[in-house]
């Protein structure tokens, strides 16, 4: 059984077979183009609700191919089926992990994360600040990630089809068993109104670029990873201002190294993410 330090660490295994939380800091604030919606005219704009409660399970699957030293590759499979609770009141936001399940299979990794809760609250343009976690460890860590991806960033007064808009980022995350300096430039677009399933929802599109350069170790050695790559996202709307479902595919191009040998380890990852939200019903207040 594997533990929760060695829980999903997979390049760091096949490294080994080949012989070789901060909080983030402040995002520039995002600059919308000339025909962003502004905060006094949003007829017809899509806003994120700010009185929401839904159920919501990910599913993930990551492919790794790691060129080894003597030049032979290999893939690795990995994935995650996980279960959020998220509750949007305001300003303020909660998600909890109900369950995780772990691509190879790991309880009890699984089991220590599981019943954590992030809080934080949506700044401007949707951006969740001040996010902590109830529990420590790498692997929460690496979920805060996730968390920050569950809800598009929307300008405050709401965005019509049409709109575009930009951001950019830069903070410490946590990578698999490196801590990263993570920097990304981000362009938003809202696509037309559709017919989804029976339901209108507006598609809300984002392409994401980023550099990544973190440390790390494993079994007594340190190693160094750079990384850059690209993601995209599509999160389907409802008018009311819910999300009904997402599509997250992310690629990357690392290379990691051994400091003081001459090992190298390119390694291709690629991701795919479905985000299926599935609301709750709101009790009224007690009388």
């Amino acid at each position: 059984m594997q533990t929760t330090s060695q829980r999903g660490f997979t390049i760091a295994a096949l490294l080994a077979l080949a012989g070789c939380g901060t909080s983030p800091t402040p995002a520039t604030r995002p600059t919308p183009s000339v025909n962003v919606a502004s905060t006094t005219s949003t007829t017809g704009a899509v806003k994120l609700s700010t009185l929401w409660q839904s159920r919501i399970l990910l599913e993930r699957r990551d492919s790794l191919i790691l060129t080894l030293p003597n030049g032979s590759k290999q893939l690795q499979r990995l994935g995650r089926n996980a279960l959020f609770t998220l509750a949007i009141n305001g300003k303020n936001l909660t998600v909890t992990l109900d369950s995780l399940q772990l691509i190879p299979a790991s309880p009890e990794a699984s089991k220590e994360a599981t019943g954590t809760t992030w809080t934080g609250s949506l700044g401007a343009y949707g951006k969740l600040e001040n996010v902590t976690a109830s529990r420590g460890g790498i692997l929460v860590e690496e979920l805060t990630q996730t968390v920050a991806t569950l809800i598009p960033r929307l300008p405050r007064g709401g965005a019509r089809p049409g709109d575009r808009w930009a951001d950019t980022s830069k903070k410490s995350i946590r990578v698999e068993i490196f801590r990263t300096d993570d920097q990304r430039t981000a362009q938003w677009l809202v696509a037309p109104a559709m017919d989804r399933e029976g339901i209108r929802v507006v598609p809300v599109q984002v392409r994401e670029a980023f550099e990544q350069v973190g440390r790390g170790a494993s079994q007594g050695r340190n190693m160094a990873m750079t990384a850059q790559g690209s993601r995209s996202a599509q999160y389907y709307m409802t008018l009311d201002g819910r999300v009904e479902v997402a599509m997250v595919i992310d690629s990357a191009a690392k290379l990691i190294t051994i400091p003081g040998s001459q090992q190298s380890i390119p390694t291709m990852q690629y991701s795919r993410t479905l985000i299926r939200y599935r609301p709750v019903a709101i009790k009224p207040p007690s009388e």
